[in-house]
């Protein structure tokens, strides 16, 4: 019986922990997880890595080089508008969740993920 529970509770130790994802779900909540942090992931098969500024502001990089745009919060999405040849993109907005320390970006059913990372380590 002990050779039973061992070999139950070494299985146990071994299986990963399932990850649930807890939507962000009013601006608060949105704001704290997110402004004033960095973001990473990869989007239309490019990696990129931002800081969203407390201000609004966003700073970035890319393979291509650093880029600017803006954020705002409103009505529980987050949502984005990036300059482009000097003109700002139309505002993309989401619904957010946090796995962990993955943001999950929530679009029409669809789901996609960037790391989340504590501050400002770039220097943005």
């Amino acid at each position: 019986m002990r050779a039973f529970v061992s070999i139950l509770v070494g299985s146990l130790l071994m299986m990963p922990a399932v990850a649930h994802s807890k939507d962000l779900t009013n601006d608060d909540q949105i704001r704290e997880a997110l402004i004033g942090n960095t973001l990473s992931g990869v989007e239309e098969g490019k990696s990129y890595v931002e800081f969203l500024q407390p201000d609004g502001r966003i700073d970035g990089e890319e393979r291509e080089g650093r880029y600017t745009g803006h954020w705002q919060i409103a009505k529980g999405q987050i949502c984005f508008s990036y300059d482009d040849d000097d003109k700002a993109t139309n505002w993309d907005c989401v619904k957010v969740g946090i796995e962990g320390s993955r943001i999950v970006w929530i679009d029409k059913g669809e789901k996609t993920y960037a790391n989340l990372i504590a501050g400002n380590p770039n220097g943005f």
